[in-house]
């Protein structure tokens, strides 16, 4: 006997065997049983999800001479008439070569006639939406008010071109994507029943290859038999079918988070030397991101996920990697690199640049990091700033004032600078961290001590630190006054917004319910350095200071930080 495919050899003989379609099953099921049976049926839905087989089915339930309401023998001459495809009173009819208004025509006119043996005649109309305009219109009549034995069964996979005038006149049963554990146990019954040896894990890969359809599913089974024979290892799978092994995808992300660009371009030789697709793998490793970042909100689901359960806990550890900003810039900026692979005449470059570009953006600060060292490097800090002709220098308060280029350290370096200082101050061992401290606690010990005990009640670091900048805080009856001494506009605008937030920490330390007021009797505004030069380099610096602002680096910095510019003067 001729070889028969799998997906033919184990199409769905009854409704109990399709996969993946309970929805439909039942209904039909309930209706062949009610004796409720429409005279026009409507199978919508993706390739490979058993519309053609239910239509069969349907068929043999409708005609046959020995089963129950729909519980087709399979024995009768119809029902294996049917399995075969050659029965008279079932018409299978493919619309793609039959889209003409003649071809309704025919079909009208075959109608007519009663069935030849059979209690119904009935037509399958596979891809429907093929037909032209005119055919639908043509069809219409018939379609709504068929002969007492006629039944008409149309399947498709476009639905949207379907027109409402058919929709309205047909009963409509929407097919899904079969969930991958049906797939693998269908796969694992038929390997089994044809002796093939092959492991769970080679049997995932071609689950989820298929995407969903039982058929391609099917069909990729069938021809990883024919190349390996009943012994099937597991990279045969992924050599035949062109998949990306899990455990590549694994070790690229991994050296993308590790910004190893040795591991990346030994990656993409290996692809290379194995006659792999670059822009397959491309669009796998956005999928890998894809499912990191549902790992990343909660989601556990391995059918969401679109992977097999024992690839869970590898991706688990590949999502603790990373952030989900950082995963969110990592897909757009892979998203980019696959696009430009389309139009690129070194694909292998194209990746190669884009897997490197990854590696860098993934170390990126996020914003909210970013505001906190400017705000940091605003509370008076140093930072190092590029000065044409003279290399670095440091420079006060630099974050409010824009001179020169952007400073050559890098983000990472001045966190870390950052981070060192502020452990420096927190020490109290350290007397250059404790000098200010001690020269205010000196002048009024008690107001400074109030003031201290308040800072650490109101339970926010930074209110804290701004707080331990001031000179104390001493009560007048119920009444709190915050010494400001001279610090400048910035923290005492902090202070204001955070007045509420004082005055109950206040509270819960004096016991008593207080107003916090700001004592500004000592503030004393500094002489402005511009203010004291000469006209003529109050001009230069102007003309200077005009010049900085129009670099698109002065320029995009303020689109993010808007704020006053001012020119400071910096000794050689």
């Amino acid at each position: 006997m001729q070889y028969q495919v799998l997906a033919r050899k184990w199409r769905p003989q009854n409704f109990q065997e399709i996969v993946g379609q309970e929805h439909v099953s039942r209904t039909l099921l309930n209706a062949l049983e009610s004796g409720r049976i429409a005279h026009a049926f409507l199978f919508s839905g993706p390739r490979g999800s058993g519309k053609t087989s239910t239509a069969r089915i349907l068929a043999k339930a409708l005609n046959c001479h020995e089963g129950r309401p729909g519980d087709p023998c399979g024995k009768c001459p119809s029902c294996k008439e049917v399995t075969a495809g050659n029965c008279m009173d079932v018409l299978e009819i493919d619309a793609a070569s039959n889209t003409g208004v003649d071809n309704v025509r025919q079909l009208i006119e075959q109608a007519r006639y009663q069935p030849a043996r059979d209690r119904h005649k009935i037509f399958i109309i596979d891809e429907v939406h093929m037909l032209s305009n005119a055919a639908f219109s043509a069809l219409l009549k018939t379609l709504e008010e068929p002969p007492a034995h006629v039944a008409f069964i149309m399947a498709t996979t476009e639905y949207h071109k379907i027109p409402a005038t058919i929709l309205s006149r047909c009963q409509q049963y929407s097919f899904k994507l079969i969930p991958y554990p049906l797939i693998l146990d269908r796969l694992q019954k038929i390997a089994k029943s044809e002796n093939i040896e092959i492991s769970d894990a080679a049997l995932e890969q071609v689950v989820f290859s298929s995407g969903g359809s039982m058929r391609d599913a099917m069909s990729a089974l069938d021809q990883v038999i024919a190349f390996s024979g009943n012994h099937v290892a597991d990279e045969d799978v992924t050599t035949l079918l062109g998949l990306i092994e899990p455990r590549v995808l694994s070790q690229t992300v991994k050296a993308i988070a590790g910004n190893d660009v040795t591991a990346i371009l030994t990656r993409v030789e290996n692809l290379v030397a194995a006659g792999q697709d670059l822009q397959l793998f491309c669009r796998h490793l956005l999928g890998q991101f894809r499912n990191l970042m549902v790992l990343k909100a909660g989601i556990t689901d391995t059918a969401l996920l679109g992977i097999p359960e024992t690839l869970l806990p590898d991706l688990r550890e590949q999502a603790a990697l990373f952030s989900k900003e950082d995963l969110l810039r990592l897909f757009e900026t892979l998203l980019k690199t696959d696009n430009s692979m389309k139009y690129a005449t070194q694909t292998r470059f194209q990746l190669e640049m884009g897997l490197i570009e990854l590696a860098h953006v993934a170390k990126l600060s996020s914003l909210e990091d970013l505001i906190s060292e400017f705000s940091s490097l605003s509370e008076g800090g140093e930072t190092d700033r590029y000065v044409p002709g003279r290399g670095t220098a440091s420079v006060p308060g630099a974050s409010s004032r824009v001179s020169g280029r952007e400073s050559t350290k890098s983000i990472p370096e001045r966190r870390e600078g950052n981070k060192a200082e502020k452990r420096s101050q927190d020490n109290p061992q350290n007397p250059a961290s404790s000098l200010d401290t001690a020269s205010r606690a000196s002048a009024n010990p008690e107001s400074r001590e109030l003031l201290l005990k308040i800072a650490s009640a109101v339970g926010r670091e930074a209110l804290e630190s701004l707080l331990q900048r001031l000179d104390g805080a001493r009560l007048q009856g119920d009444k709190l006054l915050l010494e400001m001494g001279t610090v400048n506009g910035f923290f005492r605008s902090r202070i204001k917004e955070n007045l509420s937030v004082i005055a109950r920490a206040a509270t819960d330390v004096i016991g008593n319910r207080v107003t916090v007021l700001l004592d500004e009797s000592q503030s004393a505004a500094p002489e402005s350095k511009t203010e004291s030069r000469e006209p003529s380099d109050r001009q230069a610096e102007n003309e200077i200071l005009n010049k900085a602002k129009k670099e698109p680096v002065v320029q995009s910095f303020l689109d993010v930080f808007p704020g006053q510019v001012k020119a400071e003067k910096i000794d050689s």
